[in-house]
Formats: structure tokens, C-alpha cells, sequence
């Protein structure tokens, strides 16, 4: 959420009764930053959906080719070896894990959202859980994307082996795998810089501005009643 945004909104107030807020207004304009937000997050979750599926039909496309006899048969194409079914294996593994531990932890995090809101505060709130578990799942990225990676490249080689090409030219793919890795990781943790943790900040200090008259109106009628 863009604090500009908001500081009109919080300006306009100047009008109003003492301590009165418009909560419509902060309202609307949390919701439509909310909104290009998960906007955001989804899109994310769409592409990590779509390269699971890929590599996952890749793998099973393999075994079915293998078991049927058809693999030998293509081109100077051979039939799997034990250990390259065992790294297949192992490959799928990785990408189940990459995705169930996504969509696991993005079920678990809608659940704990999966309450009716009606007022700004509850809503906020909402928002400001959302985007600190959009940053936890970020804390370790580097290890969270280690399982597609690791998959990957055993499917690469796998792949290089059986249609005969050299041993040496997996190695530049193997290296390009790990440096995509560390880009990716990199990438992520600029937008959990970039865009993330300042939202964030920008919650956390609208919800402060909006419990600020609450505790004035608070302290007024104490010293009244004092």
C-alpha cells in the first residue's frame, strides 16, 4: 500500500468532528491495494503450479515411455537404467515437496483467514498477517528452492544420458541450473525488500494512526472523570 494514497485520505480529515475518521475512504483504498497484491502473490503461485505440472508430466512421461518398451526404440535412445530410475524417482520427490509445501501453506494461511470481516481494523489486521507470512515464507528461500533445482537437473541428466549425448555437456547445464538458483533467490529476496517489507511498514503505521484517536478519546474521558 502506497502511504501517499492513504495521507490523502487521513488529510481529508481536518473537517470532520474531533477524533472522527474516514473509515470508508481508508476502507476502499486498503482493499484496492489488497487487491493488486495477492494479484501479485498469485500470479507467483500460478507459475510455481505450472512448473511443477511440467516437470512432474515430464518424469511420469518418462516412466510410462520406459515401462512400455517405447524409449529404447526412439532414435539412439536407450531404456532407463536402476540408478537414473532411482534419480527419476528422487526427482519427483522434489517437485511433489516443492509443490504441496506452496499450496499446503497457502491453504493453511487462507483458513486462518477465512473469517467474515466487516471494519477497516479487522480487515487491516488481515492484511498485516497476510504480508508477514508472504515474508516468513521468504526467510529461507534459498533452501525453499533447492528441491525444483535439485529435480531439475537430475532430469537434465537423465535426459542427456539416455539419448547419448556426452557427459561433459551436462556440466554447463548443471552450472546453469545453479546460477538460475541463485538468481531466483536473489530475485526473490529484492521483492521481499522492494516491495514486501514496505508494505508492511505502510500497515503497520496506518493501523498506529488509527488506534492514535481511539487512545486520545481514551485519555480525554479519564481526565474527566478524574
Amino acid at each position: 500500500m502506497e502511504f501517499e494514497d492513504i495521507q490523502i485520505i487521513w488529510n481529508s480529515q481536518h473537517d470532520q468532528p474531533l477524533y472522527g475518521v474516514n473509515e470508508e475512504g481508508l476502507h476502499n483504498a486498503l482493499r484496492n491495494k489488497s487487491k493488486r497484491f495477492r494479484r501479485v502473490i498469485f500470479w507467483q503461485h500460478f507459475q510455481t503450479f505450472c512448473s511443477c505440472t511440467v516437470a512432474i508430466t515430464a518424469i511420469a512421461g518418462l516412466f510410462l515411455l520406459n515401462e512400455s518398451g517405447v524409449l529404447g526404440n526412439i532414435g539412439s535412445s536407450r531404456a532407463l537404467y536402476g540408478w537414473e530410475i532411482a534419480a527419476l524417482l528422487v526427482a519427483l520427490l522434489c517437485w511433489l515437496q516443492f509443490g504441496l509445501s506452496v499450496y499446503l501453506g497457502n491453504k493453511q494461511q487462507k483458513n486462518r483467514e477465512n473469517q467474515d470481516t466487516t471494519s477497516l481494523r479487522d480487515d487491516l489486521d488481515k492484511e498485516i498477517n497476510r504480508t508477514k507470512y508472504q515474508i516468513n515464507t521468504r526467510a529461507y528461500i534459498m533452501l525453499g528452492f533447492v528441491p525444483p533445482y535439485l529435480g531439475s537437473s537430475l532430469l537434465v541428466i537423465i535426459v542427456f544420458g539416455i539419448s547419448g549425448i556426452s557427459y561433459w555437456a551436462m556440466l554447463p547445464v548443471v552450472l546453469v541450473m545453479a546460477t538460475a538458483l541463485i538468481i531466483e533467490s536473489r530475485c526473490q529476496r529484492r521483492f521481499v525488500e522492494r516491495e514486501i517489507v514496505p508494505r508492511l511498514r505502510e500497515l503497520e503505521t496506518l493501523r498506529e494512526k488509527l488506534n492514535a484517536p481511539q487512545t486520545e478519546v481514551d485519555e480525554l474521558d479519564s481526565n474527566e472523570r478524574t
